[in-house]
């Protein structure tokens, strides 16, 4: 049954996009958050869905869509210099080469894609489209994980979700700190979409994805949601307009939520002040201390997987006797294969310096494109609202994502790189209206106005 049902989305993308071209980009984004071919039992579960996906979107684009003249942004470049350097070195010099070859086969697909979507999101329907599917995709995980969180299935590394995996959205830090960076962009769709009416469906439907993005946060009992989720509430305060009545609720759930957190829950949490005690804390600061003792003698890095080759001592202190009697002694003890936990860290052992040094400029530059957005005028101060605070939501997203990166190997996956292609295709829509409403742009042309009649928004 479960199979027949992913079936049927599958074909409904595909017989949508020969109305909506833009459809078949909407269905490889579903394909890549969900991954429904882990959800099959048959058929689909041997299938290059992704694959074919994207390139079923870049046909439907080519030969049925309409286009649009743009230009490579200097942040989609680096995407596509980051996808080289990691293609020359999963192939040439990668130390774990069988391991390299399957997180090079995910990877490349993802990121190029990303830089694909703006020319398939020519409009703000479009883009609100997709911002649809990202948040759905994700609801979809968080709303079974948050069910069984409820039932009692939560716990580090524990908690289930829709199939047993620990790759991609199904990995609990990892969905925790996704999760929370998408409730921006699902309060922003609840706020400014056109496609569907505010009313009180819409609200309930909005809580319920928010609450089931915040309670798998807690069921994973990651401490990367936690200070992901730290990071959420202040720039979610700092960019109110009602601090005080922000400021009054987060507190009032705070006071309600916290007495009712698991045991399990605030004792890890508690572990993150004291770190020298905690083996998982302990055993992050020595694998980043053997990343970098590592580029030094390999500066190009060693290839996707290169974690599972490292060696090192981990020196913590271990607390013995009984409650009243309590002493600590300091232990050595050996660690290896110990993945990167930490984005830059990550990138740095894979792809070496170049690498860190083209991810770190990706990051900058996307944060300087969401400032861009906000401040862009198209002369038209009902679509100047809706670019403002989707600039606004799309800084706090990659913010929140760059907080949780810092405790978990994410640099590379597709969420955060969707949310970047969501906000270079806004700013040429913002910028095709400026030129239709001929409002001089403070930041340059960067679009050419070939064949525009209308505002790129009022077409579907």
């Amino acid at each position: 049954m479960r199979d027949l049902v992913l079936i049927c989305f599958i074909v409904g993308f595909v017989v949508a996009s020969f109305r909506r071209p833009y459809f078949m980009a909407l269905g490889y984004i579903w394909v890549d958050f969900l991954q429904p071919q882990k959800l099959t039992y048959w058929f689909l579960n041997s299938a290059p869905l992704a694959l074919i996906m994207a390139l079923g979107a870049v046909a439907f684009y080519v030969f049925l869509d309409e286009k649009q003249r743009i230009r490579l942004s200097i942040v989609q470049v680096l995407v596509i210099l980051l996808v080289l350097l990691a293609t020359i070195n999963t192939f040439g010099w990668a130390l774990v080469p069988e391991h390299a070859v399957v997180k090079w086969d995910w990877v490349w697909k993802g990121l190029l894609f990303s830089v694909f979507l703006p020319w398939v999101l020519t409009t703000r329907r479009r883009v609100e489209a997709a911002a649809f599917v990202m948040v759905l995709s994700t609801a979809a995980i968080t709303i079974s994980g948050g069910i069984k969180t409820l039932l009692g299935g939560g716990g580090y590394g524990n908690v289930s979700f829709l199939v047993q995996s620990n790759t991609g959205l199904y990995e609990g830090s990892t969905l925790a700190t996704v999760a929370l960076c998408f409730i921006p962009l699902t309060l922003w769709l609840y706020r400014r979409n056109t496609i569907l009416k505010r009313n009180l469906l819409t609200l309930l439907a909005t809580a319920g994805i928010i609450f089931s993005m915040t309670l798998v946060t807690v069921g994973a009992e990651a401490r990367t949601g936690l200070v992901a989720g730290a990071a959420l509430v202040v720039l979610l305060w700092l960019g109110s307009k009602r601090k005080l009545v922000l400021a009054a609720c987060f507190t009032a759930a705070a006071v309600i939520t916290i007495p009712l957190l698991p045991e399990s829950f605030t004792d890890r949490m508690s572990t993150i002040k004291n770190y020298d005690e905690d083996m998982s804390a302990s055993t992050r600061i020595g694998v980043w201390k053997w990343t970098i003792d590592f580029v030094k003698t390999h500066p190009m890095g060693g290839g996707f997987g290169v974690y599972r080759i490292n060696q090192f001592d981990v020196d913590m202190q271990r607390r013995e006797g009984s409650a009243d009697n309590m002493a600590s002694r300091d232990v050595t003890i050996k660690k290896e294969a110990r993945a990167f936990h930490n984005s830059f860290f990550e990138v740095l052992g894979e792809l070496g310096y170049l690498g860190a040094m083209i991810y770190v400029a990706i990051v900058v530059l996307a944060l300087h494109a969401t400032w861009k957005l906000r401040n862009i005028s198209t002369g038209d101060p009902e679509s100047d609202i809706w670019f403002r605070d989707l600039g606004t939501m799309m800084a706090i997203s990659m913010i929140v994502y760059t907080v949780g990166s810092m405790f978990v190997s994410i640099a590379f996956q597709p969420p955060y790189y969707d949310l970047l292609a969501i906000t270079i295709a806004a700013t040429h829509i913002a910028r095709r209206e400026r030129l239709a409403n001929k409002v001089e742009d403070k930041f340059g042309p960067r679009v050419r106005a070939g064949g525009i009649g209308a505002p790129a928004s009022a077409k579907a």
